[in-house]
């Protein structure tokens, strides 16, 4: 396989800087979890698989994340990835993949990929913080940039926290460090808030006012697009610091989804219906819905039930999107 050819469609299709290209085909491509579509010896269309594991209801599942999904724009419109994305449908099967996932990059893509079967299952919500007129005090607690503690102490608080969610992709500590690379190329940084004895009790992963947008809003306010704290006074000493360091008063800050109120994000699509139809009905025997009802569901209504889309509990987040 011509990795240069990918990275030069990857380049042709996606407005990516040279400095994103580059950590992504350094840290996160390989070989052997992307598939190609050739013509006369030249790659037209290629997507990665991504592994991933996610919590599931008390145990863990596999993941495959679809990731640089991309044809040559001459060659568009010839039904290429979706003979691509069968395929990793088949190569997901033999890999025992329970679940696959993915980001549209666009949204009239949510009605390309719901062709392919997959449907909305991750959503996110979003809370908005003003920096009050008097500062907030915490003399217990310090925020430092991410180079202060080690990687291993932040990886382990990040690992910690993450696994508290019911159905959350996790991240493994090398994905870790090329999300900090990508927030930093980003203009961004991580902000973590240390107690007394220098240990971790909250993290904020900060992108900074976006000042090239032209809209006035995204000018005057930070997003943050991972937040975690042990309590609400960690959390108003984070905001407040991101907020003083940025010059704004303003920040807007994403969290798993609350219902009502969440806005789509992520899709799936269930490939081990046996696997998780068992887990799913061993961990909610108090639910309306049989063995014999969920075998008679399309693939979509059957992945909305079992990642538990009506309430809302399946959450992905810090993906390289």
């Amino acid at each position: 396989m011509n990795k240069q050819q990918v990275i030069d469609l990857w380049r042709l299709s996606f407005n990516d800087t040279e400095e994103f290209i580059r950590l992504y085909f350094d840290r996160v491509y390989k070989e052997e979890n992307t598939l190609v579509i050739e013509k006369d010896g030249q790659v037209v269309s290629a997507l990665q698989m991504l592994p991933y594991t996610m919590t599931y209801y008390g145990t863990e599942i596999s993941v495959a994340y679809i990731s640089g999904a991309c044809t040559l724009p001459s060659m568009r419109g010839k039904g290429l990835m979706r003979q691509l994305i069968q395929n990793a449908f088949e190569e997901m099967k033999y890999r025992s993949v329970a679940v696959t996932a993915l980001i549209p990059a666009d949204p009239w893509l949510f009605d390309y990929y719901r062709e392919q079967g997959y449907t909305e299952v991750f959503d996110y919500s979003e809370e908005t913080y003003i920096r009050p007129a008097e500062p907030v005090w915490a003399p217990k607690l310090t925020v430092v940039p991410p180079e202060v503690p080690s990687i291993d102490l932040l990886y382990k608080y990040f690992d910690r926290q993450i696994r508290k969610r019911p159905c959350c992709i996790l991240h493994t500590k090398d994905d870790f460090i090329t999300i900090l690379r990508d927030l930093q190329l980003s203009g961004g940084q991580m902000l973590t808030a240390l107690d007394e004895q220098e240990q971790p009790v909250g993290m904020a992963f900060v992108l900074p006012p976006d000042h090239t947008s032209g809209i006035p809003e995204a000018s005057e306010q930070l997003y943050i697009k991972e937040f975690f704290y042990d309590d609400d006074r960690v959390a108003n000493l984070l905001l407040q610091e991101a907020t003083l360091q940025n010059n704004v008063k303003k920040a807007v800050y994403k969290t798993p989804p609350v219902v009502p109120g969440t806005h789509p994000m992520g899709m799936a699509r269930v490939i081990d219906t046996e696997r998780l139809m068992h887990h799913w009905l061993s961990t909610h025997k108090d639910a309306p819905v049989s063995e014999k009802l969920l075998k008679e569901q399309d693939i979509q209504t059957f992945t909305r039930i079992v990642m538990g889309y009506s309430q809302r509990e399946a959450y992905m987040s810090l993906m390289l999107d």
